[in-house]
């Protein structure tokens, strides 16, 4: 064949076959067409659903985990606080709020209707995308106490006749767990003051000690401790009174040997019973405050300040006039000072030593957490410091009669540490909150807390309030500087809670698994840790795992507490506790 040939009949064969298919084509898309563009169609409307359901699922989560924090004791504001991020995330309609699976969990779903763009064409015309989400809520964990007070809680004296803040007992316990005498008191020492001393977190200095560098606390917090006073929703509107005892430093030692002895006759206005308020011994009223360098006084700061959406009470903003600040001496108030007929009465000291002082009463407008401030290194205003001022008290209270002088604002809005500020000495004192309709009320600590034991032999105290949610997870305690000046071993040991749901997870009624590091490191035999002299100045670390069975009787404020056994014979001793629930204490679960 010839080369031209081939040429043309190779073209021919491509034109031919080109002929062909195109018409094999065009046949298959005569069939292939409707089936195509409804595909095509469906794949649309599957892109809106699917973009809804990023939208629900984003706006889901966001109601979970706001309104979560109010779980499990105020689901109706959870429930409220949920819609209301749904609502502002374009969702009004469609919303469904529940508990989750345990108490402190939440579930929302959000379900919306999507117009199909094409899936009308075969009789679709909607379709409904629903997202859910589940939030869980661990946190704040309160420490210490259950109940309207934090420490032992004196009584006031009843017949005082003066224009002082003298208060009468508080309204009864809110459960059994609670009384006037759980043998310890709240803490906060001086900035001066060695580390050593007992206190970690409020002490700028330390030698020999945990957390000692060149000299310096690395575990200092220059804004002191926080306390949570919890409001339960039948107290928004009411008033709620806070008040603290014997807010004041006197330094009179840790027993109270050094206050002078009293006459049968002392016309004190504020009380009524100084032969046994100011007896020279450890007794109820005896919160006794001791100096390490009279020439150093402690100057003591308290503010309330608001529930705040961050869980983080040093974000959150003080309530108006609940704020006060006490000057320090460094001796015992003499007999004079606490006598009206005496020349060297001074009426502020003889109505805060050793008697209740109403920091203020406010009208609780939200439900949760606010936080009671307490700190030792911010600078008192110039009318409590000038020279042969008899003025102890500065505070914000308008219906305390004492209040002419204002305290300084930095009490709340200083951050960082005020160097100018001394003292070298431990102020001792207690806390409660009476509510003006009766309902529940409690204060505890916030993550860490300073106390001072004054009974040992076996002493009960409530650690940590640890609610179903936290089941599987674990509880991160330490104590810094336990059993000061103790003689051979003793011990700690961490309890289960005591309420009856608690027995699931805890049949033997003692905690197995629990891992000590520190001073002591290793596995512990029924979550009990020695003590001993070694502890002095030094961090004991205790792991305390949380059974996946566990739950509790999470109704009762006085439920869930995990509880600390002290088997030491010390009769005062200042220590720091710290406990956490190890996880993140908001975060979505499904």
């Amino acid at each position: 064949m010839r080369g031209g040939d081939a040429l043309v009949i190779s073209w021919f064969n491509r034109r031919r076959g080109g002929v062909t298919d195109a018409g094999a084509v065009a046949v298959m898309v005569a069939i292939l067409a409707p089936i195509l563009i409804g595909i095509a169609a469906f794949s649309v409307d599957v892109a809106r659903w699917y973009v809804e359901g990023i939208r629900e699922q984003k706006a889901a989560d966001a109601a979970a985990l706001a309104g979560v924090t109010y779980m499990p004791q105020d689901f109706t504001n959870a429930q409220a606080t949920a819609i209301r991020i749904a609502a502002l995330n374009g969702y009004t309609s469609g919303v469904t709020v529940a508990q989750g699976p345990t108490p402190s969990q939440l579930q929302v779903t959000i379900a919306a209707t999507v117009k199909n763009a094409f899936g009308v064409i075969i009789g679709v015309p909607t379709t409904t995308v629903a997202r859910t989400s589940i939030a869980d809520y661990q946190g704040p964990a309160p420490m210490g106490s259950p109940c309207n007070t934090f420490g032992n809680e004196p009584p006031g004296s009843t017949t005082a006749t003066g224009t002082g803040p003298v208060s009468v007992l508080p309204s009864p316990a809110v459960n059994s767990a609670c009384n006037a005498t759980p043998r310890f008191w709240g803490a906060v020492l001086g900035p001066d003051t060695n580390k050593i001393q007992g206190d970690q977190y409020m002490t700028r200095s330390c030698t020999g000690t945990d957390g000692c560098s060149n000299g310096n606390n690395t575990d200092f917090d220059p804004q002191g401790y926080f306390y949570i006073l919890h409001v339960d929703p039948s107290l928004v509107g009411q008033q709620i009174e806070v008040q603290v005892y014997d807010p004041e430093y006197a330094a009179t030692s840790q027993d109270c040997s050094g206050i002078p002895a009293f006459g049968s006759n002392n016309p004190n206005p504020y009380v009524n019973d100084a032969l046994t308020r100011y007896d020279n011994a450890v007794n109820n009223y005896c919160s006794g405050d001791l100096s390490f360098n009279n020439a150093d006084p402690v100057a003591t700061s308290f503010a309330l300040r608001a529930p705040t959406g961050t869980q983080d009470p040093k974000k959150s903003t003080v309530v108006n006039g609940c704020t006060a600040q006490f000057r320090g001496q460094g001796t015992s108030p003499s007999v004079a000072q606490l006598t009206s007929t005496n020349a060297g009465y001074i009426p502020d000291l003889a109505a805060t030593f050793h008697q209740w002082f109403r920091l203020c009463t406010f009208t609780a407008t939200v439900t949760g957490d606010y936080y009671i401030q307490a700190r030792t290194n911010v600078a008192l205003p110039t009318a409590l410091t000038q020279a042969g001022s008899k003025r102890f008290v500065a505070c914000s209270d308008p219906g305390n009669t004492l209040c002419t002088v204002a305290p300084s604002s930095a009490i709340t809005t200083q951050t960082g540490d005020d160097t100018s500020v001394g003292g070298n000495g431990d102020n001792i004192y207690a806390l409660r909150a009476k509510a003006s309709n009766g309902a529940k009320v409690s204060i505890a600590g916030y993550q860490h807390m300073t106390i001072d034991i004054n009974a040992g032999g076996g002493s009960v105290f409530n650690l940590i309030r640890v609610l179903p949610g936290a089941a599987g997870k674990a509880i991160q305690y330490s104590f810094y500087d336990a059993a000061d000046g103790t003689s051979g071993v003793s011990s700690v040991v961490v309890q289960p809670p005591t309420d009856s749901a608690s027995a699931v997870a805890f049949p033997s009624g003692t905690i197995s698994g629990c891992t000590a590091s520190g001073v002591f490191t290793g596995s512990l035999s029924g979550c009990s840790v020695n003590v001993s002299s070694a502890n002095n100045g030094h961090v004991q670390n205790v792991v305390v795992p949380i059974p996946s069975t566990y739950t509790c009787d999470y109704t009762n404020v006085g439920g869930c507490w995990f509880r600390v056994k002290v088997n030491y014979t010390q009769a005062t001793d200042v220590t720091t506790w710290t406990a956490i629930i190890i996880g993140d204490p908001v975060r979505i679960v499904k």
